[in-house]
């Protein structure tokens, strides 16, 4: 059974949200290619990454890429693959990502950063949604130095772990630079999203623990702090009334 080399979480400009990005998804596209990647999916947030132009771009260089969405459950983020127009909206509810695998078993969740320091990670919450997560993501922001007990990675591989749930690697990647750097190797009869899928439930899937360079980790971790306001406002907001309520 052949190996395939895939990057299930990463943006790049069109995505409402992160409006920072620089690369557009042709470069995103090129990049993925010259570092060797097999397999790409583009999740941007609330919106699926579906541009027609862009798949026959990647079919042009034997490069499939999956459309998906970083979707807002709840206030929560949610990585759904394999998506087509219409079949969920930017902010759906949890109970609509349970309606979807159901209806559209093809459909891939996975729970990205989820024990992350950010109002947007699933945290308390994964066991809550473990019904309807096929894959924990292991986060390129991985700091080696953190004990284990606080470190947010080893914290999802220990989740996973107990609920029998397969370990992926993603960039996350925002830049060009990002792109590969934490792939993940699936095992899989074919190269199409049916047969990836197929090879992570399975537990075909392996990829190697690595951190990123200080300057890179922290340009990242300041980008994933402030990209998004909405959420660190409510963050804060909530923090507070609980600090007063105990008071």
């Amino acid at each position: 059974m052949p190996f395939y080399r895939v990057e299930l979480h990463s943006h790049c400009q069109g995505d409402p949200i992160d409006h920072y990005i620089g690369h557009t998804l042709f470069e995103h596209i090129d990049q993925a290619k010259k570092v060797g990647l097999d397999a790409l999916a583009v999740t941007w947030h609330q919106k699926i990454c579906a541009d027609p132009e862009a798949f026959a771009y990647a079919r042009e260089r034997n490069l499939l890429l999956i459309p998906g969405m970083e979707a807002d459950v709840n206030n929560r983020h949610l990585v759904v693959l394999n998506l087509s127009e219409g079949d969920l909206s930017g902010e759906p509810t949890v109970d609509e990502v349970r309606a979807l695998r159901a209806r559209k078993p093809e459909v891939f969740v996975l729970a990205p950063h989820p024990f992350y320091p950010h109002p947007t990670c699933l945290g308390s919450l994964m066991n809550e949604y473990a019904d309807c997560i096929d894959a924990v993501e292991w986060c390129m922001l991985h700091i080696n130095w953190l004990p284990d007990r606080v470190n947010p990675n080893l914290r999802a591989a220990r989740w996973a772990h107990q609920h029998g749930k397969p370990l992926v690697a993603c960039s996350d990647a925002h830049s060009l630079s990002a792109i590969g750097k934490n792939a993940s190797t699936v095992e899989a009869d074919a190269l199409t999203p049916e047969a990836l899928f197929a090879g992570i439930r399975a537990g075909r899937v392996s990829f190697h623990r690595r951190s990123l360079e200080l300057g890179p980790l922290v340009y990242q971790t300041t980008k994933a702090l402030t990209s998004q306001p909405r959420h660190i406002k409510r963050w804060v907001a909530a923090k507070f009334s609980a600090s007063r309520a105990r008071a």
